[in-house]
C-alpha cells in the first residue's frame, strides 16, 4: 500500500498490480517490481484510456476502456488491483480464475 501511496503521489499508475509483481526480500520487505505498463500523469486528476494490464486484476473501467474511450480512469485502478491481489493471496487464485 506505501508503495502504491509513493507511485500516485508521483503522479505515476502501475497498472499491472497483482501477486506476480509484488516480492518479498531476505529481509522481510515487500517491494512492488514491473513498471513495464505503469504510466506517468502530468496532473494528478488526470484520467487514462488504454488498455493496459493483466485482465484477472483489470479494473472494470479499464476494461472499458478496450471498447469506449469515453470512460477513461485514474489511480483508483491500482487499488481496485491490490483488491484483487489479496483475495488471490487468500485464496491462492484470483477471483473468477
Amino acid at each position: 500500500l506505501l508503495a502504491l501511496q509513493y507511485l500516485h503521489g508521483s503522479k505515476i499508475i502501475h497498472r499491472d498490480v497483482k501477486a506476480g509483481n509484488v516480492l518479498l526480500t531476505l529481509d522481510g520487505d515487500i517491494k512492488l517490481a514491473d513498471f513495464g505498463v505503469s504510466a506517468k500523469n502530468s496532473s494528478t486528476v488526470q484520467r487514462r484510456t488504454s488498455f493496459i494490464g493483466t485482465p484477472y486484476w483489470m479494473a472494470p473501467e479499464v476494461v472499458q476502456c478496450e471498447t469506449s474511450k469515453e470512460s477513461p480512469y485514474g489511480y483508483e485502478a491500482d487499488i481496485w488491483s491490490l483488491g484483487i491481489t489479496l483475495i488471490e493471496m487468500a485464496e491462492m487464485d484470483p477471483p473468477y480464475h
